[in-house]
C-alpha cells in the first residue's frame, strides 16, 4: 500500500519508481506479465462459469497496473481499486477509491477479489481477518503472495521487498507466510482453497536467480457459503 506524504516525497518517489522499473525490465524483474497473465486466465474462467461479464475488486491496488491490463479484456464489466494513498485515475470501467474504511462504507458485492502481494504487508496475523472481510463481498478471491523457507529466505524476501517498495513508502514485513502459516490462515478465514499454485515463476533472468519460483504462490479461494 502506497503512501505519498507530500509533494517532495511524491517527486522523489516517482523518480525512484521509474529507476526501479527500468532496472527490473533490464534484468528480468518485470513481475506484471506473468502475474497478470495468471489473473486474466482465472478471471476468464469465472466469467465463463457466470456466463457474463464480471466485476472485480483490486484490493491494495497500488498504481493499478494489473487492473489496467485486466480491463482490456471483454469479459470485464467493471474494476474497483482500493488503497490508502492518493492516486489520480480516471476511466469509464475502472474506479479508484482512496480509503482504509472501505469495508465499513461499502456494501457492494463483486464477482472476484484480487489481492496481489498485499497480505504480508498488512501482517500475517491480520490476514485471516482481512480474508473474512473479503469473503463477505465476493465468492471468489485470488491471492498472490510469498512463501519463506527459513531465516535466509525470509531476509532475502525482506531485501527484495525493500528494493521494490522503498519508493512507495510501504512498510517491510518482519515475516512471510510458510506452508504451515498459510494453511492456518485459510482455515481461520473460513474460505475453501480450491487451488494452490506453488512455485509460481514471477521473474526471469537475474531476478529469478535471486528470488526464484519457490518464493511465490497463487491461491484461489472460494466462499463456500454462497
Amino acid at each position: 500500500m502506497i503512501r505519498f506524504n507530500n509533494n517532495k516525497r511524491s517527486i522523489l518517489s516517482k523518480s525512484l519508481i521509474f529507476l526501479s522499473d527500468l532496472i527490473r525490465k533490464l534484468f528480468g524483474g518485470d513481475r506484471l506479465q506473468r502475474i497478470t497473465g495468471a489473473i486474466i486466465n482465472i478471471s476468464r474462467e469465472i466469467s465463463q462459469k457466470k456466463k457474463g461479464k464480471i466485476t472485480v475488486l483490486d484490493f491494495g491496488c497500488g498504481s493499478m497496473n494489473v487492473s489496467r491490463k485486466l480491463n482490456k479484456h471483454s469479459f470485464i464489466k467493471q474494476i474497483v481499486g482500493i488503497d490508502i494513498f492518493y492516486f489520480k485515475f480516471k476511466s469509464k470501467k475502472i474506479q479508484y477509491i482512496q480509503s482504509d474504511k472501505f469495508f465499513k462504507a461499502n456494501n457492494t458485492r463483486f464477482d472476484l477479489v484480487i489481492a496481489i502481494d498485499v497480505l504480508h504487508h498488512i501482517g500475517i496475523d491480520q490476514a485471516p481477518k482481512i480474508l473474512r472481510k473479503l469473503s463477505k463481498i465476493s465468492n471468489n478471491i485470488i491471492i498472490k503472495d510469498h512463501f519463506e523457507h527459513g531465516f535466509f529466505s525470509r531476509h532475502l524476501l525482506r531485501f527484495v521487498d525493500f528494493y521494490a517498495n522503498y519508493a512507495y513508502g510501504v512498510n517491510i514485513p518482519k515475516k512471510y507466510f510458510d506452508y504451515k502459516s498459510w494453511n492456518k490462515t485459510v482455515k481461520k478465514s473460513v474460505l475453501k482453497e480450491v487451488k494452490l499454485i506453488k512455485n509460481f515463476q514471477q521473474h526471469d533472468g537475474l531476478f529469478n536467480l535471486i528470488l526464484n519460483r519457490k518464493h511465490h504462490f497463487i491461491s484461489i479461494l472460494k466462499n463456500v457459503k454462497f
